[in-house]
C-alpha cells in the first residue's frame, strides 16, 4: 500500500464517521433490531442526518478551532498529548446526543444505547491516550464490527451478515494503512481494534 492510498483510507475511513456508518446499515437492513420498523424512510434519513452533524461535523469543526487557537499542532492529532482533549470532548457530544434522542422517542433508546456504546469507546481510548496512542481508527471500525456482529447474532440478523464481512475487510486495510502512515505500532492498531470490537459485543448483550 502506497502511502497516497494509505493517506485516502485514513480520511474516507475516519473514525467520526464511523457512526454515521453503523446507523445508515442498521436503519435499512436491520430496523426490527432497533425498534424501527414503523418509522417512515424519511424520519429514519433524519436521524442519520442529525448523527452525522453531532458525531462527524461538529467534533471535526472543533478539531479545526482547537488546531486553529493553537492547543493542537495537527488536525491529524498526531501528538499524544494533544489527543486528550479532542477526545473527551467528542465523547462529551456523543454522550449529549444519545441522551436527546433518548429523550424525544421511546423507538430511539437502542440508538442512544448504540451512541452511548461509542462514547464509551471514545472514553476509553481518551483514557488510554493519556499513556499509550492506541489506534482510534482501529478502535473505530472495531466498533462497527462488534455492533454489527452482536446485532446479528443475538437478534438474528442474516441481512448484516454482507455489511459485516465487508467491514473486517476493511478493518484490515484501515490498520494497513495507518501502519503505513507511521500513525501506529502494530500493538497500538491491534489493540484499538480489539478494544472497539470488545466494548460494543458488551454493550449488544447488555442494552439488546
Amino acid at each position: 500500500m502506497n502511502t497516497r492510498l494509505a493517506t485516502f483510507l485514513s480520511v474516507i475511513l475516519h473514525p467520526l464517521l464511523m457512526p454515521t456508518v453503523l446507523f445508515m446499515i442498521l436503519f435499512f437492513l436491520a430496523p426490527v433490531s432497533l425498534g424501527l420498523e414503523g418509522l417512515e424512510p424519511m424520519f429514519r434519513w433524519i436521524v442519520i442526518g442529525f448523527v452525522f452533524i453531532y458525531t462527524f461535523a461538529i467534533p471535526a469543526y472543533l478539531i479545526y478551532l482547537l488546531n486553529r487557537w493553537g492547543f493542537i499542532s495537527s488536525l491529524q492529532l498526531e501528538n499524544l498529548q494533544e489527543r486528550r482533549l479532542p477526545y473527551l470532548l467528542t465523547a462529551l457530544i456523543y454522550g449529549l446526543l444519545g441522551y436527546f434522542l433518548y429523550s424525544k422517542n421511546s423507538s430511539l433508546f437502542a440508538c442512544a444505547y448504540i451512541l452511548w456504546s461509542i462514547t464509551i469507546v471514545i472514553l476509553c481510548v481518551a483514557l488510554i491516550s493519556f499513556r499509550w496512542q492506541i489506534s482510534a481508527h482501529g478502535a473505530g471500525i472495531g466498533g462497527v464490527i462488534g455492533a454489527l456482529a452482536g446485532i446479528m447474532v443475538k437478534m438474528g440478523e442474516n441481512a448484516l451478515f454482507m455489511p459485516l464481512l465487508f467491514c473486517m475487510i476493511l478493518a484490515g486495510y484501515v490498520l494497513g494503512a495507518r501502519l503505513q502512515l507511521n500513525a501506529h505500532t502494530p500493538k497500538q492498531a491491534w489493540a484499538g481494534l480489539f478494544l472497539g470490537v470488545g466494548l460494543s459485543l458488551l454493550a449488544v448483550s447488555y442494552f439488546f
